[in-house]
This record gives structure tokens, C-alpha cells and sequence, in this order.
């Protein structure tokens, strides 16, 4: 006879073969069960979910199912024939198997009744006496609007016919045969709603005719239209396109009169549509029976395969189940015989049972480590602690020791200040509560055993960030870490300040050559053009001021930049904000009248204190900036409208100016450092637009942030909020490169 280890084995590769065997023909039997449920409940023509070829699909899936019931029976046959070999080895399994597959039984069975009425009732919805009734109904409905057409047509007919019979039109066409075309026939047509009115002789010879623009082709008339018209009646036809009348006007030697009226577009679909319902419904009643058919093998497949994934789960859980509690009860007998050093392996996947795992594992770790880890730690602590506490109250750079979970041990003063937190000897601390940023730098360095340098960002409570560097050394013996940093901020804010002087040299050079083409131009164009403008000439001196201005604004900033280095300092005085960011919008709506700029703002002035040119400027750079998003937005199809909107409000002794765009808005990751020099996303900018108006705002003593769009579904949001009465400072800040534009 085979041996255990060889009978497991060969189970084993038994139950893995069954296992993928079963799982493919699951899935192929779910998704063909899926796709020909969803077009037979689904689908808005019940005609199309009684297709035979649906119906010979989901008999062919219906054996499919039979041979996955197979494949599942001869797995539980092998489960009982092993619970008969090992004496109740598998009771446990084909216990678990039996109520998952009850518990997925009883409600399916229920749901039966409940589903089997929800068909009868959608079958004689579908095929219903109030089915056909609306249908018909609408068909007579649209029929008798296009009688109506038809009578008012004949009414109006009626009408022209005995005004054209009169002396005074029939001289006229003798007279002056355009004239009575344009005026009389083609009058008569307009007032009576006709298309085309022609007035053909016996042989077929068009004497006159008036054609409205979109009238449908002639129609060459029959030789009934002639008889009846020859015999005093009216000829023509009505159909889904137009009404067509054709009659014989006594009044002329030999004359024939042919209206048209079209049908109104919406009802020749509406016609067109009824007809074709109609016609489905016909077609559908044929295959009601293959339709219920189709609806209950779908049901019957839906619960099939409902009741053998629920066994088959049932199954695997089993298995997963019984396995790790046989192992478990071994140890436990190991344990009660002495031996502390027995462990259970993991679970592959993570539940109870591998939570029970590790419970039984470290208890017996902790059995067999206790005395000597708790007379241990007592020497270290003692030994350690005073020179520890000594040498890490005298370090400015902040320290934190962790332990393997990551649990904060000692930190110092400078850590406790620079991370805003309090540690108290004693009590847990996570390290992701005081520095998250920490924590993955740590887990590698315990993981690795090697020390990890990095650096990060970290906000404060004031709104702003803090450059922190950070070394990660690891502990002997997988003890835990140490973690050491200092804040770099000012070391980040001189790196900038350098950036920031390269930065207003560059702006100079390349600004300076075009500023005075482009004012010799915007005077000239005024001097040329001013006279000869005779529509919106306001608008044309209001553009040329606005380019003349702001090129002397340009230049006196260029001036100031290549002097110094640095920001102009401001000049303040009082202005209206309102008035400027309307003269902002107005400039946008100029350069970009395909994007709508609009300015939603106090009727009332907001008089605030600061310098109206470089506010001004800082505007118009965040909201071009926003045009030009949305520029790229509509030219990559992400939008077909796009908009820029500026808010201005008073909040107590403060103003918010906010401009929202609907363009693809700012990356979430980093987003602060578009503030920040020579920080871009565009392909042929510099990165300085926003970093200027930083620098604007913080001069004015005011703050900005950088958001998404809270009015739509794409875009950005940037927020500018000034006091309105700024401190002015004794001295002009040097531009540390916190922004250029």
C-alpha cells in the first residue's frame, strides 16, 4: 500500500487539476449565463432576446453547467471516499460544504417564485393589451395630424384657387408673367404655407412658378392627377414626406395649378418610428413562447451556477479552514509536552485563522525568551539611559529612537519642537502619528539593515513648509532605528534667492529688446487708424491705451529688475480692486475672445491699499496663466466651452481675489511648488509666472494657495487673500525666490 506523505500528494495535484478544470468552465459558464441574461432582460425589444440562436446558446451553457456539476461531484466523492479512509478526517470539510451550498440554496429557492411571476408579468407587459393600444393609438394619432395637414391644405387650396381665378390675376399673368410670379403667385404660396405653386398648361409646360427655399422636388403628375383635374376634382397624393395637390383653373384657357406642402419633419419621424414599432411588436408576438423560454433557462442557469460556486467556495473554505486547525491542534499537544520551540507556519492569506497563528507563535516566543529579554532590557535601561538623556538634551538636531514596531522610545527637545508633539515616557506612540513622512524611510532601514538618507516637506501650522533632512540609522539585532534631522528651510530659501537673481537677469535681457517696437507700434497703429475707425472706436482706444500702458509697465519693471536683482518695490495708495480686476478681464477677453472671462464681484468699490500696478500685474499673470490652461483643455478635446472667472469679496478687514478656470487644473503631487521659481508645466514657459505673484501678494502682506476647481469638474482654483490695510515694512524684502513670474 502507498504511505500517507504519497496518498497527501497525489490528492494534492488531484485537487489542483479539479480546482482549475472547475474554474474555467465557471467562468465561461458565468459569462455566456451573463451576456444572454442581460439581452433577455434587458433589451428594449423583446423580439431581439427571442433569437433562436439565443435560445441554442443557453442550452449549450446549460450542458456546460452539467459538466461543471460533474467535475464538482467527483470532488466530493474523493472527499467522502477520504473521510471513509482516515476515519472522519473529512467530516469537518464536507460539514462546511453542505451548509454554504443550504445557505445559497434557500434563498435561491425563494427567489424562484418571485422571479417566475416578475417573467409572466414582463412577457404580458411586453405583449399586453395596453401595449398594442398605445401603439395603435399613436399610429392613429400621427395619422390624424397628418389628416389635418391634409384639410388645411385642401382649405387653402380652395382659397388660392378662387383668388387666382379672378379677372385681375389672370390679366396679370397675360401682362407681366414675372411680375405674377414673384408678386401674386408666389404671394398667394406664402400666405397659404405652400412650398412651390406652379401653373403647368395641358402639355405638361410649366406657364408659372414660385419655389420657396428647402421645398421637396417636383413631382411630374400622373395621369390619374390629370383626369381628375381635367373633371373639376383635385389630384395629388399625401404620404410621410409632403401633400401634393393638383387641380384645373377654370379661369384660364389652359391652365393647371400644382401646390406642395411639406409634412412637418417631426411628425414624418414620428410616422416613420410608430411604423417601425409596429412592425417589432408583430415580429415579437410570433416568438413570445421562445422569449419565456429564454427568461427561464436564464434563471435556471443563474441559479445553477449560483449553487456550484457557492459549493465550490464552500469547498476551498473548508480546506483552508480544516488544514491550519489540525496544525494548530499538533502544536498545541507539542507545547503541553514541553517543547516551547514548536511555531505554525502562516497562512497564505490573512484571516482568523492566520490571526491565531501568529497569537499561538508569539506566545510561545515570549514562553521562551521571557526571563532573559526581562532581565536584559532591565541592565540596557539602567546602564544606557542616563548618558542618553545627557547627550541628546544638548542636540540641536532633532533625534527619535524607534523600536522594530516602528513605536516611538525616546525622542529629544529639538525633535518634540520641530514636530509639533509632546512624548511622555511610557506611552505608546506610533511614528506615523507625529511624522508619517518618517515611515517609510524607517521600515526600510529596519528591513535592510542599512541607514537611509532623504529628505521632505512638511506643512506647518502657519501655512507654510518645512525642509526637513533626515538620516535613518538601524539598531543591532533588528532592535529598531534612530532617526535624525535638522530643518533645512533656510538653506532651501538661500538655494532660491541664487536661482531668483539668475532668474531677473534672464528677465531683462530677453524682455527689454521687443518693449519699444511694440509701443512705437500700439501709437502708431493709434495715430494711423484712430480717424478711419468708425465702429466700436471706443474699443480700438481703450486696446491701444491698454498695450501702451502696459508696456511702460513692463519696462519700468524691467528697469527695477536689472538694477537690483529683485522685486520693484511697492507703491502703495488706495484703488478701487473692482475696476482693476474688470480692466484685467477686459485685457483677457481681448487676447482670448474665444474664452469667456467674467468678473463676479461687489457693486460697490473695494478700496484697498497697495500698489494697483503690481496687483494688477499679479492678476493678469494667474488669470493668463488660467486662459492658456484652457486654451490646451479645448485643443486637446477635454472641453468644448471654455471660461475664466474672477471672484472678488470682503471678508472683514481682509479681500479674497479667486480665479477659477475649467481646464485640466494642477497636479495633486508637489502642487505648492508652482510657487516657486522656474516650476512649470507648459512646454515653452519659464516657471516664473506664479512665483511673481507670490511674491506681489507676500509684499502686500497677504497669502496664496493653489486648488482645485470646486465649480466644475475639471480646473483649477487659485486664492489670493490681502488684508486691506497692509503693514508696510521699514525696509524693502529681498526677493528669496518664493515665487517670480
Amino acid at each position: 500500500m502507498p504511505d500517507t506523505a504519497t496518498m497527501t500528494d497525489a490528492r494534492a495535484r488531484l485537487g489542483r487539476a479539479t480546482s482549475n478544470t472547475f474554474k474555467v468552465l465557471f467562468g465561461l459558464a458565468a459569462v455566456i449565463a451573463a451576456g444572454a441574461t442581460y439581452l433577455a432582460i434587458t433589451d428594449s425589444s423583446p423580439g431581439a432576446a427571442a433569437q433562436p440562436g439565443l435560445l441554442w446558446l443557453l442550452i449549450a451553457n446549460l450542458i456546460l453547467i452539467a459538466g461543471i456539476a460533474t467535475v464538482l461531484g467527483m470532488r466530493v466523492f474523493h472527499l467522502v471516499k477520504e473521510n471513509r479512509e482516515t476515519g472522519g478526517g473529512a467530516r469537518l470539510r464536507l460539514r462546511i460544504i453542505f451548509l454554504f451550498s443550504a445557505a445559497a440554496a434557500i434563498p435561491t429557492v425563494i427567489v424562484a417564485g418571485f422571479l417566475a411571476l416578475a417573467i409572466n408579468r414582463s412577457v404580458e407587459g411586453w405583449f399586453g393589451e395596453p401595449v398594442r393600444n398605445v401603439v395603435a393609438n399613436a399610429q392613429a394619432a400621427a395619422k390624424a395630424s397628418v389628416d389635418d395637414v391634409k384639410e388645411d391644405a385642401t382649405t387653402q387650396l380652395a382659397a388660392m384657387v378662387n383668388d387666382l381665378n379672378t379677372p385681375d390675376y389672370v390679366s396679370a399673368l397675360a401682362k407681366s408673367p414675372e411680375a405674377f410670379r414673384v408678386d401674386l403667385l408666389g404671394g398667394q404660396a406664402q400666405f397659404r404655407d405652400f412650398a412651390r405653386a406652379t401653373i403647368l398648361s395641358s402639355d405638361h409646360r410649366k406657364i408659372s412658378e414660385w419655389v420657396a427655399p428647402g421645398a421637396l422636388p417636383f413631382r411630374i403628375p400622373t395621369e390619374k392627377w390629370w383626369n381628375d383635374a381635367t373633371e373639376g376634382a383635385v389630384g395629388g397624393i399625401v404620404d410621410e414626406k409632403e401633400v401634393v395637390a393638383f387641380i384645373k383653373l377654370k379661369a384660364y384657357p389652359d391652365a393647371y395649378l400644382y401646390v406642395s406642402r411639406p409634412i412637418p419633419p417631426v411628425l414624418s419621424e414620428r410616422l416613420a418610428l410608430i411604423d417601425a414599432d409596429n412592425r417589432r411588436l408583430r415580429e415579437a408576438e410570433v416568438r413570445r413562447d421562445s422569449l419565456a423560454v429564454v427568461l427561464t433557462l436564464s434563471y435556471i442557469e443563474a441559479a445553477a451556477l449560483m449553487l456550484l460556486g457557492t459549493a465550490w467556495l464552500g469547498m476551498t473554505a473548508a480546506s483552508r479552514i480544516a488544514s491550519p486547525i489540525g496544525a494548530l491542534a499538533g502544536a498545541a499537544r507539542a507545547v503541553r509536552d514541553g517543547d516551547l520551540s514548536v511555531r505554525i507556519l502562516k497562512p497564505s492569506v490573512r484571516d482568523e485563522i492566520a490571526d491565531l497563528a501568529d497569537a499561538f507563535n508569539e506566545m510561545t516566543d515570549r514562553l521562551s525568551r521571557q526571563t532573559a529579554a526581562l532581565d536584559r532590557g532591565r541592565i540596557d535601561a539602567e546602564t544606557r539611559s542616563a548618558f542618553i538623556e545627557a547627550v541628546l538634551a544638548g542636540v540641536e538636531a532633532g533625534v527619535i529612537r524607534v523600536d522594530k514596531n516602528l513605536k516611538v522610545t525616546i525622542a529629544n527637545a529639538s525633535a518634540q519642537t520641530l514636530l509639533d508633539f509632546t512624548y511622555k515616557p511610557g506611552v505608546s506612540t506610533d511614528l506615523g502619528q507625529i511624522a508619517p513622512e518618517f515611515l517609510t524611510a524607517a521600515r526600510r532601514s529596519i528591513e535592510t539593515g542599512q541607514s537611509v538618507d532623504t529628505s521632505f516637506k512638511r506643512p506647518t501650522d502657519e501655512g507654510s513648509t518645512m525642509h526637513l533632512q533626515v538620516r535613518v540609522a538601524p539598531e543591532h539585532d533588528e532592535a529598531g532605528a534612530v532617526i535624525t534631522f535638522h530643518d533645512t528651510t533656510r538653506l532651501v530659501l538661500g538655494q532660491r534667492q541664487a536661482a531668483w537673481r539668475d532668474v531677473a537677469r534672464r528677465i531683462a535681457h530677453e524682455i527689454r529688446n521687443p518693449l519699444t517696437p511694440i509701443q512705437l507700434s500700439a501709437e502708431r497703429l493709434k495715430r494711423r487708424f484712430a480717424n478711419q475707425i468708425t465702429t466700436d472706436r471706443e474699443t480700438f482706444e481703450k486696446c491701444t491705451d491698454t498695450i501702451t500702458r502696459q508696456v511702460a509697465d513692463i519696462g519700468r519693471m524691467v528697469e527695477e529688475f536689472s538694477g537690483f536683482a529683485r522685486m520693484p518695490k511697492p507703491t502703495f495708495g488706495e484703488f478701487n480692486l473692482v475696476d482693476m480686476a474688470q480692466a484685467v478681464a477686459f485685457a483677457q477677453r481681448m487676447a482670448t475672445p474665444a474664452i469667456s472671462v467674467s468678473v463676479n464681484a461687489p457693486t460697490h468699490p473695494v478700496v484697498i491699499h497697495g500698489d494697483e500696478r503690481m496687483l494688477a500685474q499679479a492678476v493678469t499673470n494667474v488669470v493668463k496663466n488660467a486662459s492658456e490652461a484652457v486654451e490646451r483643455q479645448i485643443e486637446g478635446g477635454g472641453t468644448k466651452f471654455g471660461w475664466v472667472m474672477i471672484d472678488v469679496f470682503e471678508d472683514g478687514d481682509e479681500v479674497q481675489v479667486t480665479v477659477r478656470d475649467n481646464g485640466p487644473g494642477f497636479p495633486v503631487q508637489d502642487r505648492e511648488r508652482f510657487l516657486e521659481p522656474y516650476v512649470t508645466t507648459r512646454k515653452n514657459g519659464v516657471g516664473l509666472g506664479l512665483a511673481i505673484v507670490t511674491r506681489i501678494v507676500e509684499d502686500h502682506g497677504g497669502r496664496i494657495w493653489l486648488g482645485d476647481n470646486d465649480m466644475a469638474p475639471t480646473g483649477a482654483r487659485v486664492d489670493i487673500r490681502m488684508p486691506l490695510q497692509p503693514k508696510l515694512l521699514e525696509e524693502p524684502v529681498a526677493y528669496a525666490g518664493e515665487g517670480v513670474a
